[in-house]
């Protein structure tokens, strides 16, 4: 258990997630909703997990869950996460999506798994192997019972989007909750360009100057296009590279880089915690993704001045739609044309990521979770303070 900070007599609020940590985009706007309001509110957090530097600011009950797989992970936490939360006297019970069957005030829709099924038609991505398609299949269709269950008037008293185009589904797919649009946000103060550390990283990894680097950041490489980003480098002539952050199937992907004949372009790095120096090491962000709610990695390439190539999904539409970068089919070529624009133009680069980093400015946390703290204010005023059945 943390230790509860500061007075008890504050409004009691009930987060309950997955994991509240820096290391993922549903995961860090829960750590700075820790972070920006645990002075104002008594803050219980219902999770497996939860960064060691947030512990002092909350009161914590840890919930204990296999790591794998997921889907059993996901029922074992709407289970045992459920009968923890039955258990708080909370003012405001707070959800990260549709993870306890218990009735809520507020739940944060990061992925809309409806939406997600509406859109591409399926239940994983077709060109995932096998098992990894059987494992998403089985985790979407439990995601997908349990929205059923929690977005239905008199469970949940706000659906919080993170973009406007969630919203839409949510409105779609769930009418009975109202629902308001609580973007993610982004740090400018370490996503930012910084050319000391451009040149630190590319003289460390013998980039020149002359040449492009295109980044790939993320997790879920098949919805998320890894694919596609390097068939497209194949179909480039320009002197570009590709860099890959994050977790994935490596070995399955490098050999594709082999089977394309750009092996020696591509670079896998691995989750890192420095995300920002590859930001500011790179040209270009790279982005073919299937489905998204509001990445928060396009977010993150936008302020630190990146033009950005991805698909026009939820999000991303909102930040390339004033210039900032091209919106392109989720295909090869398509990309390819716009990393051979983008690699033949130094100023169309420098203006396309000045225009990002213009959109990104809209979104600091602080403006952020201010919408998120008015949405507790009303909801307090309204009267809650139930266990949540």
């Amino acid at each position: 258990m943390g230790q509860t900070a500061g007075p008890v007599d504050r409004p009691r609020v009930a987060l309950v997630a997955h994991g509240i940590h820096d290391h993922g985009g549903m995961e860090r706007a829960f750590a700075e909703l820790v972070r920006h309001a645990h002075h104002d509110f008594h803050i219980v957090v219902v999770a497996p997990d939860l960064a060691p530097e947030l512990r002092p600011l909350v009161e914590w009950e840890r919930v204990r869950v296999p790591a794998r797989p997921i889907p059993l992970r996901f029922v074992w936490f709407f289970v045992a996460g459920g009968l923890r939360v039955r258990r708080l006297r909370a003012d405001i019970v707070h959800t990260m999506g549709a993870i306890v069957p218990n009735r809520c005030d507020i739940a944060t829709v990061q992925f809309c798994h409806a939406g997600y099924r509406e859109a591409t038609g399926a239940l994983a991505p077709p060109d995932a192997p096998r098992l990894r398609r059987l494992n998403t299949t089985v985790a979407r269709l439990l995601a997908l019972a349990a929205e059923r269950w929690c977005y239905r008037s008199g469970r949940a008293r706000v659906l919080a989007a993170v973009s406007e185009g969630v919203g839409r589904e949510l409105r779609s797919h769930y009418p009975g909750p109202r629902v308001a649009v609580t973007p993610n946000g982004v740090d400018a103060d370490r996503f930012r360009p910084d050319a000391a550390a451009r040149r630190g990283l590319r003289e460390a990894e013998a980039v020149g100057d002359e040449e492009i680097v295109a980044l790939f950041v993320g997790g879920d490489w098949d919805r998320k296009g890894l694919a596609i980003a390097i068939e497209a480098l194949a179909l480039t002539e320009a002197r570009l590279r590709l860099w890959v952050v994050g977790q994935g199937d490596d070995r399955r992907f490098a050999a594709l880089a082999r089977a394309h004949g750009v092996a020696d372009r591509v670079r896998f790095f691995g989750p890192r915690h420095d995300t920002e120096r590859y930001y500011q090491a790179a040209d270009v962000f790279v982005f073919p993704t299937l489905y998204e709610a509001f990445p928060l990695v396009a977010l993150e390439a936008a302020a630190s001045g990146l033009a950005i190539v991805a698909t026009p999904v939820n999000g991303v539409e909102e930040i390339v739609g004033d210039g900032a970068g091209f919106l392109v089919r989720r295909e090869a070529d398509a990309v390819a044309s716009a990393f051979a624009k983008l690699a033949a133009d130094a100023d169309a680069r420098r203006q396309m990521g000045e225009a990002a980093r213009r959109r990104s400015a809209e979104y600091s946390w602080g403006d952020v979770v201010g919408r998120v703290l008015a949405l507790y204010a009303e909801l307090a005023a309204g009267g809650s303070g139930r266990r949540a059945a």
